[in-house]
């Protein structure tokens, strides 16, 4: 494994292009959260994404948009602990104010961006306040914060294909869902991301960015992310469940707390955390998950799937995790949940109202 950290687009762009004509397999890496690399490391050059340009542009077009909401996703019981947080009382939307486009290099450290573009009057992305990782790894993911997908408020991305040719993709064309886009199986690596953004109510945004931050800070940091994603509807209500989190389930069903393997442990503060306690291995942390998945399959009947990526594993050792059943469970999870995007069929309608963009 070869690990790269370009520091600027035009050499991010560079070795991607001279990694393609060499043949060399090439991983995109942020700030590597939300995955978990195999202690033999990833086969090809690794590139760390460290462009981190942010450009605010002008534009005098308006555009009609739409004020359809998601349905909530989180469920909580402050009775049981089923989840820790809520962001309810939080949740508004901006879609009558002003717009303004906003091009990031894929590298860009999201929480920068936040912080940054509020201080520039920019709304938008206040909702995912608390998450770490990169532009990129945001698009890439499709990334949720709340009730809100980044895929809201994003206008167009600009990759490189499997070919080496730079292209752009409009929103409508990005194939995006819960937690889902296209670059998770196209093979196609992105550059910049170009975003939709408000010229919103900055007192109120501000508010709800450190708000939104402070609840999630009982996430573990020492953690890739989310173990696994929720239940659908259908496992709760045949398992009688106050609500669809995993987290829940691996506590008060499986009753897993302070289960570990060498220093890979269940988090205490959030059950579907699983921590480095200090010497951890990507062995022990897939010992953990391996052992909660064949305990909810043997006492519950059901399938818990992966929400971190695994990278550089081979089959053997992940099988439990490419069965069919969970792909088929992760479509019947993304049907469940309303996401909306800038498309021309849900936010360009002829009776919906205009708004500038600057």
């Amino acid at each position: 494994m070869f690990i790269m950290k370009p520091e600027f687009s035009v050499d991010f762009l560079r070795a991607i292009m001279l990694s393609r004509e060499l043949g060399i397999q090439v991983t995109i890496l942020g700030d590597g959260s939300n995955v978990l690399v195999s202690d033999k490391g990833i086969r090809g050059l690794v590139l760390v994404n460290r462009a981190n340009e942010i450009e605010i542009l002008e534009s005098n077009k308006k555009t009609k948009i739409d004020t359809i909401k998601p349905e909530y996703r989180w469920e909580s019981d402050s009775k049981v602990g089923s989840f820790k947080y809520e962001f309810k009382d939080l949740d508004y939307d901006e879609f009558d104010k002003p717009r303004i486009l906003v091009k990031m290099d894929s590298g860009v450290d999201l929480p920068r961006a936040i912080d940054y573009l509020l201080d520039k009057g920019i709304t938008g992305l206040q909702w995912y306040a608390g998450i770490p990782g990169t532009i990129g790894g945001a698009v890439f993911n499709n990334i949720h914060g709340g009730t809100h997908f980044i895929s809201e408020v994003l206008n167009e991305v600009a990759v490189v294909d499997k070919n080496g040719k730079e292209i752009t993709i409009p929103i409508t064309q990005l194939g995006v869902d819960y937690d889902k886009s296209r670059f998770q199986s196209s093979g196609e690596i992105i550059t910049s991301a170009t975003f939709l953004l408000y010229k919103g109510d900055i007192k109120k945004a501000k508010y709800v960015r450190y708000e939104w931050a402070k609840r999630k800070s009982i996430q573990p940091r020492n953690a890739p992310g989310c173990a696994f994603h929720n239940l659908t509807q259908e496992q709760k209500d045949k398992l009688g469940l106050p609500t669809t989190s995993a987290g829940f389930v691996i506590e008060h069903i499986l009753k897993l707390t302070g289960y570990s393997v060498g220093d890979a442990a269940i988090s205490e503060s959030h059950h579907n955390f699983i921590v480095n306690k200090g010497g951890a291995t990507a062995k022990d942390y897939l010992a953990v998950m391996k052992n909660i998945y064949w305990r909810a399959k043997k006492e519950l009947g059901i399938h818990l799937v992966p929400e971190i990526f695994l990278l550089g594993f081979d089959q053997e050792e992940i099988q439990e995790f490419l069965r069919p059943e969970l792909v088929a469970i992760r479509k019947k999870r993304a049907s469940e949940i309303k996401t909306i995007y800038k498309d021309s069929k849900k936010m360009f309608g002829a009776k919906q109202t205009s708004s500038p963009i600057e």
